[in-house]
């Protein structure tokens, strides 16, 4: 009796089960199509109710809704899960990393003296051109000599230091030691002639600068061109010239190789240097660079890549720029791998470095491996120890390629110098620039993320609330990172020119009152949360490997006689990466009547080319 009243209940609760339209059951399905399942499913589940449990029969149920409204989700995630667990392990070792050295405040020196102590008979640094060897113990005596020499003549920490040298271990070891006395070292693109150079110089406040023996008649030039305004300016040279100048690798050579008295505290939050990032709307921005955010960058890209005392980082990109001045020789300063500098990029002779500098680890930029492609084939291409090249820029069409041919492994780096976050590609994937958890939960943890962007001006889209509208997975958007002054890592230093860090700055971005730092990118987040990068936003473009300021080349164009207005833009060169810069000139009347269009060519190529474009030697 008691089994078929249990029996006759059930028939009534499925039975008004079924009498309940599927819409009001889950009213996030509206369609017909979901209906007939969800009452497909109910029909099964009253003919087999009589020997299944109701609640057995529920959760069956419950688990055809779920895969039906989220399969699709769930079966991404489970193809990122490896992906997002090993970006989340990662993310919490260096943070944990950074906490402990937060806590202990040693700034970047003393870790350094840390790496020499370790192995200080083995080589640090190798000078290519010269073929000089430094062991740690040698670099470290070297460094020393700078420290010393500018300690006695009263340089205190605070004081700046500019640095216009080539790529090699003198610009090293120069603000390595000028950071041991908290001296903040400028550092100057060496391609840069007279206004732009004399901009940098006049930003950074320096009260000195130390160049290269072969550049000291650029800086002489625009000394005499009346363009410094600091006119106390003492110039170094490294070595003896026919300039005003004094020779700094004379004077070092009876400067105390022992470690520097410490006068002031040099901490892990101390200011270490000033990077140049091209400006959106002038003259380059000097970037504050700190130690512990020196730190970050080379501890997170040794760690997302495996790079350790065991490699040799090979360094043919310019020193004065954040991928080779930190992430690149920043690997020999704090993790204890060697490192092999060449002073410019030479496609001919890449392979031919590697193989004779014994280098497992190097790096590169999107023309770097397009001029690599380009050479004929040679027996060193394959006789290398290179496992991994990283850096950025590497596009999707021939990234498989390069791999294939040379037998290495790509690790694809995104962020800015002066950015609070960054995007590494950790698994490889071809054409992306790294990734952001697909989860609504984690991606809102994360403190990169993609806001929708006007398509015409660049600016944020913002939603009736007034905040920021937040991309999904497919969507396409400008890459913002969070800014936390709770959290030191978060914070945005900016640069020098508080104007300039206001400008990329937006608020209210997912909360009211909230912060965020704008990169200017356009990236795109596919549906497995890879991002590929898209464009630049705003009055930039990137040409070999430099972001150039359209009005800064405009500023250049637009005082000669001959034009009346000029605009400048960046277009696509086939087989190039990035854009070039083309200007729609239109000439004055006096021009035209003349046929002065010649001048306007080499007027652009004299000034434009040395100012604005990334030298990079490609024999």
């Amino acid at each position: 009796m008691d089994g078929q009243m249990r029996l006759g209940q059930r028939c009534q609760s499925v039975s008004k089960l079924l009498r309940i339209p599927a819409k009001q059951l889950f009213p996030t399905m509206t369609s017909v199509g979901v209906e007939d399942v969800v009452s497909i499913i109910l029909l099964i589940a009253t003919f087999v109710f009589n020997s299944v449990p109701v609640f057995y029969v529920l959760v069956v149920i419950s688990i055809a809704y779920i895969a039906y409204v989220y399969g699709d989700f769930i079966y991404r995630s489970y193809l990122t899960l490896n992906r997002d667990l090993s970006g989340l392990c990662l993310l919490l070792a260096v943070k944990r990393d950074l906490n402990k050295r937060l806590a202990e405040n040693r700034g970047l020196n003393e870790l350094f003296l840390d790496v020499v102590a370790k192995q200080p008979k083995k080589v640090a640094i190798i000078d290519i051109e010269s073929d000089k060897r430094y062991t740690f113990e040698e670099f470290n005596k070297e460094a020393n000599k700078f420290a010393n020499y500018f300690q006695s003549i009263g340089y205190r920490s605070g004081d700046v230091v500019a640095l216009f040298m080539e790529n090699g271990a003198d610009m090293v070891t120069a603000w390595v030691g000028l950071s041991k006395i908290g001296v903040v070292t400028a550092w100057i693109n060496n391609n840069l002639r007279l206004e732009p150079l004399a901009h940098c110089m006049n930003t950074s406040k320096a009260r000195s600068v130390i160049c290269s023996k072969n550049l000291c008649s650029a800086m002489n030039a625009v000394i005499n061109n009346g363009l410094i305004e600091n006119k106390k300016l003492q110039v170094y040279s490294m070595g003896a010239t026919n300039w005003d100048s004094l020779d700094l690798r004379n004077i070092l050579c009876s400067s105390s190789t022992n470690e520097p008295q410490k006068l002031d505290v040099v901490d892990f939050k101390s200011v270490l240097s000033f990077i140049y990032t091209s400006g959106t709307t002038g003259m380059p921005k000097a970037a504050v660079m700190k130690h512990f955010r020196y730190y970050s960058m080379v501890m997170g890209s040794a760690r997302s890549f495996h790079i350790t005392e065991l490699d040799r980082v090979y360094i043919s990109m310019p020193l004065y720029h954040t991928a080779a001045g930190i992430i690149g020789i920043g690997q020999t300063i704090l993790t204890g791998s060697s490192a092999a500098i060449r002073k410019k990029f030479s496609a001919s002779n890449f392979w031919k470095d590697c193989v004779k500098y014994d280098c497992t680890v190097s790096q590169y930029i999107g023309e770097i491996c397009r001029y690599l492609m380009a050479q004929p084939q040679i027996p060193e291409e394959k006789l290398h120890k290179v496992r991994l090249m990283y850096g950025n820029g590497l596009r999707a069409e021939i990234w498989q390629a390069f791999v294939d041919r040379f037998g290495v492994r790509i690790g694809e780096v995104y962020g800015s110098t002066e950015g609070t976050s960054n995007l590494v590609n950790i698994d490889g994937r071809v054409g992306s620039c790294g990734f952001l958890p697909i989860s609504p939960l984690t991606s809102r943890l994360h403190p990169v993320r993609l806001v929708k962007v006007d398509d015409i001006t660049g600016e944020v889209v913002r939603g009736k609330d007034g905040l920021c509208i937040p991309c999904k997975p497919g969507q396409t958007g400008a890459m913002v990172s969070t800014i936390r002054n709770s959290n030191l890592l978060l914070v945005f230093e900016g640069y020098l020119n508080k104007g300039e860090t206001d400008k990329k700055v937006i608020y209210d971005v997912f909360r009211k009152g909230d912060s965020a730092f704008v990169s200017g990118d356009i990236l795109h987040w596919d549906r497995l949360g890879y991002l590929y990068f898209k464009d630049r936003t705003g009055d930039t473009y990137r040409w070999k490997g430099e972001n150039v300021s359209t009005t800064e080349v405009e500023a250049i164009l637009h005082p000669m006689p001959s034009v009346a207005d000029a605009t400048v833009y960046g277009v696509t060169v086939p087989g190039m990466e990035g854009r070039a810069g083309m200007a729609a000139v239109v000439m004055s009347e006096n021009a035209c009547k003349n046929n002065e269009g010649g001048f306007i060519s080499r007027a652009f190529l004299a000034k434009i080319v040395w100012a604005k474009c990334c030298h990079l030697y490609c024999d």
